[in-house]
């Protein structure tokens, strides 16, 4: 047993003089994982975007007529085009869907795509409305989990293909 007031020798040497311990100071976090690397886009690639987005959900079809210039943008500012293409594309796409459907879940898949494209919360909501009966959806969505019951689906022995599960 260790006595509290006995110092660490390692090979003859007093580790704790060679290497003493701060005393009440915090443990500084310098890994990148605080760091914010979030991508940015310049002032007037983002009105560009806006306005385009705004154009094309107005006047759906008018994104091949923006690309040219959203091109050029990319470029100035070192975005990749095709992964900028790739991200509108897939919003449009989306919102099509979303109109069609108007489920929350289709809502939130567009919210989030909003993000990879860079249209800011104020633009979506200005674009985008939520769903009609938003609280209700959330409801039926938290509350299930798409499993109604194990009898109608499984053998006939009462539980998963093969009969019960034993030992578990």
């Amino acid at each position: 047993m260790i006595n509290k007031q006995q110092t660490c020798i390692f090979a003859g040497v007093n580790l704790k003089n060679k290497f003493p311990l701060p005393k009440n100071q915090a443990m500084q976090d310098i890994s990148d994982f605080t760091k914010d690397h979030t991508p940015t886009i310049s002032t007037n690639m983002q009105h560009f975007i806006t306005a385009l987005v705004t154009d094309v959900v107005i006047h759906p079809g008018n994104f091949e007529s923006g690309k040219k210039q959203l091109k050029a943008y990319c470029e100035q500012g070192k975005v990749s085009y095709t992964v900028m293409e790739h991200n509108l594309s897939l919003f449009f796409g989306l919102l099509e869907d979303y109109r069609t459907t108007n489920t929350f879940t289709f809502y939130k898949f567009l919210k989030l795509q909003a993000r990879f494209c860079f249209i800011d919360e104020q633009t979506f909501g200005s674009l985008v409305s939520p769903p009609d009966d938003n609280r209700q959806v959330e409801k039926q969505h938290s509350g299930t989990s798409g499993i109604t019951s194990c009898s109608s689906s499984s053998s006939h022995h009462g539980g998963m293909v093969g009969g019960p599960i034993i030992g578990l």
